[in-house]
């Protein structure tokens, strides 16, 4: 198990269950019939883990104000998160991209190349738009530790489960992370979407 500060909602959410449904659900059975490799006949149960982990903090809290008591954060949570599903949806990650990659000289390409071919003709969204999606929950699930991750994760330590009203300082760290988690969370929706939730 590895502790991680998580920002989790649901915008995230929805990036979740699509990857789960749209991407890896079907390159699982893809795989399985011998057009792909274990790795992705692997990837939704591994996804499912990391997804139990994810939904169990943010249940259990603690809920986390702004510095007037006012305002709560989405999601801010420290997961433990299992290393082994993270490393091989990373794996799962890698053998996704390289198919987008590859050159095909071919009509119809065969294993991963032609189960992404085959996921594009389903109308359910382009193979390069899903992939790319899980690349994005990916890095919300790890995201890289910096100052301010180290600041709000001492807070929650601190607060030892009971809910958090930042300081101002940990509120401008809060701030800095917000922005740089907007393109992956959101995409192109605005940066307020997911700053604060009312009670």
């Amino acid at each position: 198990m590895s502790a991680r500060l998580v920002v989790v909602d649901p915008d995230f959410e929805a990036q979740f269950e699509r990857v789960r449904d749209r991407l890896l659900v079907p390159m699982a059975e893809a795989a399985h019939s011998g057009r792909g490799p274990d790795v992705l006949v692997e990837a939704p149960a591994a996804f499912r883990t990391v997804g139990a982990c994810l939904a169990a903090a943010v249940a259990d809290g603690p809920r986390v104000w702004t510095p007037n008591g006012r305002w709560e954060h989405e999601g801010l949570r420290i997961v433990d998160l299992p290393t082994s599903p993270l490393d091989l949806l990373y794996s799962a990650l890698r053998e996704l991209s390289g198919a987008l990659v590859e050159p095909s000289d071919s009509a119809h390409p065969a294993g991963t190349a032609g189960a992404l071919r085959a996921l594009d003709a389903t109308g359910e969204g382009t193979a390069v738009r899903l992939v790319g999606t899980m690349a994005r929950v990916l890095s919300l699930m790890d995201l890289a530790p910096d100052a301010d991750t180290a600041v709000l994760t001492a807070a929650l330590e601190a607060a030892d489960g009971r809910d958090v009203r930042l300081t101002y300082a940990q509120e401008d760290a809060w701030q800095r992370l917000a922005h740089r988690l907007t393109m992956l969370l959101t995409e192109d929706a605005p940066l307020h979407r997911f700053l604060y939730r009312s009670d």
